[in-house]
């Protein structure tokens, strides 16, 4: 592993592979939604995506043709807290792939026919999240469990924002994140450094730093129990329950992993064994721990049939407040094994070994956990779960039900 920190503050990270000639990379740029302006949410999700629309010396098609054309593809994302561009291609042609990410970095065009397919598109996501139970259930828990933070809106933003965001908006808002100490850029390919490091500086070199990145502070803390309950047309109900939870350098972190692992994590689970085999009451049942910089978050779920949507809920919090009481070694040695095993296999692609180690320098934890990231599980107690369920559980759960 090589990391190279440029003297404008962006950070270059690069692992030499052995194989076919084949390199991947992802760039992270520190800030996503959450910095959207009021009135314009979903703007960064817009701005990156439309990076990819043309620019001054290169067409979309032309863009996407060098990569295709290359066996690979280039993408663009934004989530709350970091925007990403991803590509992959033969090491052969990653000559061509940079000189094409140069001119899209800058010199984007932002078309405003492009903008304006792109903003239909983006309004027809919105209302089609709509139209799903889970995903509908989740962006309501959000305004709840994210209450007067930025987190509250999905990076898609709403029906109303995206009207309103002009092709100006987009330029100022990817002048914004071109700032050198927001950005991590990795490479894992089967080529080394030396061969490549002065067209990778060519690239990222000259993008300015205007002052250090830190991320926002944003806090809200879930007390009590709260349920909203919606209606929407469908054959069954979802509810969701959102408990407090670590952030991504919290010590609790990896705790609350394997205990996300014993609750939610496939059919071994606890809420699975509990409220689909033993009680019949799922069609769908688990959990999720999202990483966070903000305000961690445990989100248990369940989809079941309208009349039984009381005991579902009394059997989420039944089972969540279990694991506080005791904890089996089966459960703990499953729970480790299916982790590490999904973690594992995740990275037999050069491009999701690039992912994990620009996200892990990204969020703070340092690209050095990619390797350590196992052990950390590992090294996990029962002890240390019952204390991290102690420090966040009991405080509360905020819950929202969508029947028919």
């Amino acid at each position: 592993m090589i990391k190279n920190i440029l003297p404008n503050g962006l950070t270059i990270l690069f692992k030499e592979t052995e194989g076919h000639g084949i390199i991947a990379g992802t760039v992270f740029v520190r800030g996503g939604s959450l910095e959207d302006p009021k009135g314009k949410k979903g703007l960064t999700n817009l701005t990156l995506k439309m990076l990819l629309k043309g620019t001054k010396n290169f067409s979309s098609y032309e863009i996407n043709k060098v990569f295709e054309d290359s066996g690979g593809y280039i993408s663009t994302s934004a989530g709350e807290e970091f925007s990403t561009i991803e590509f992959a291609m033969r090491t052969d042609d990653l000559k061509k792939g940079l000189k094409i990410l140069k001119d899209i970095i800058y010199n984007p065009l932002f078309p405003e026919d492009k903008l304006e397919m792109e903003k239909s598109n983006v309004i027809a996501q919105i209302k089609a999240k709509k139209e799903e139970g889970f995903s509908y259930a989740f962006d309501e828990l959000r305004k709840l469990i994210y209450k007067g933070t930025p987190y509250e809106y999905s990076p898609l933003g709403t029906v109303e924002d995206i009207k309103n965001i002009a092709a100006e908006d987009l330029k100022k808002r990817w002048k914004e994140l071109l700032n050198g100490s927001r950005w991590v850029v990795s490479f894992v390919g089967d080529i080394s450094y030396a061969e490549v490091e002065e067209d990778i500086k060519s690239v990222f070199g000259k993008i300015n730093n205007t002052e250090k990145y830190q991320y926002p502070v944003y806090s809200y803390h879930i007390t009590g129990e709260n349920c909203t309950e919606l209606s929407r047309e469908g054959a069954q109900t979802t509810i969701l329950v959102a408990y407090n939870a670590p952030d991504a350098v919290d010590r609790y972190y990896f705790s609350m992993k394997v205990l996300n692992g014993i609750a939610g994590s496939g059919f071994t689970s606890r809420l699975f064994q509990e409220l689909r085999e033993k009680r019949g009451l799922a069609y769908a049942v688990g959990s999720f721990f999202p990483t966070r910089i903000n305000m961690g978050r445990l989100i248990a779920y369940i989809g079941t049939a309208p009349e039984k949507t009381e005991e579902a809920l009394k059997g989420i919090r039944e089972v969540i407040n279990s694991i506080g009481e005791d904890i089996t070694d089966e459960e703990l040695k499953t729970a480790k094994e299916k982790i590490v095993g999904n973690f594992l296999l995740e990275h037999q692609t050069r491009a999701k070994q690039s992912w994990y180690l620009g996200w892990f320098e990204a969020i703070g934890l340092g690209y050095e956990m990619d390797e350590k990231y196992t052990d950390y599980i590992n090294k996990v107690t029962k002890q240390e779960i019952i204390e991290a369920w102690k420090r966040y559980i009991p405080e509360g759960n905020i819950c929202v039900i969508v029947k028919p």
